[in-house]
């Protein structure tokens, strides 16, 4: 005998996952959500209309916006590496500058996509808050030291590069927090690492 189709089934008699399915659509048609996945631009908007009055620009401005700032900021990043040179030779603050510079263009671009609000809101939520604050403690304290004069040479290349490494890692650190278990795998690899 034929087997019924799986829609001429009675709702007891679906496969679990059928069933899941059918209690989504449900849902779905009770809430009045459309099933269609929405695009790229129709995410973005969503995500941007969350009331911030300051942050009343199109999809393309805030696209240019963002990619404008990425893009100053990489190349500020790697102008400051032309600068490293001039770090080792004693002249910190062009390198310091640049580099830090680049750092907060590149992670304010996101404020064009998603508003500052809730940019500072993703910085400083609560697996993020941690890694957010040691990597902008650490962008300071690279101007600190770069402006400090009461260093030595030696003292002032050792703590800038200290405080690179510490921005790197806290920058990782946050980046893995968009991850699901990223963070755990993060530091798992740094013990790993620092344990050899």
């Amino acid at each position: 005998a034929p087997r019924p189709s799986p829609s001429a089934l009675p709702p007891h008699q679906h496969h679990p996952s059928q069933r899941m399915e059918d209690a989504k659509e449900a849902l779905d048609s009770l809430l009045g959500r459309d099933r269609k996945e929405p695009t790229l631009r129709e995410q973005i908007e969503e995500a941007t209309a969350s009331g911030d009055a300051c942050f009343s620009l199109s999809y393309e401005e805030r696209i240019i916006g963002f990619v404008g700032c990425v893009g100053a900021g990489l190349f500020l990043n790697c102008f400051s590496l032309i600068r490293l040179t001039e770090l080792m030779l004693g002249n910190p603050t062009p390198f310091a500058v640049c580099f830090t510079l680049g750092n907060l263009l590149s992670m304010g671009s996101m404020c064009f996509l998603v508003g500052p609000v809730r940019q500072c809101k993703n910085l400083f939520g609560s697996r993020r808050g941690l890694p957010s604050a040691v990597y902008f403690t650490m962008m300071i304290a690279t101007l600190v030291v770069a402006f400090t004069s009461a260093l030595t040479h030696l003292e002032r290349v050792v703590m800038i590069l200290c405080c690179l490494i510490l921005q790197m890692i806290a920058l990782a650190w946050y980046v893995m927090s968009y991850i699901p278990f990223g963070q755990s795998y993060f530091f798992k690899a740094i013990q790993s690492f620092c344990c050899r």
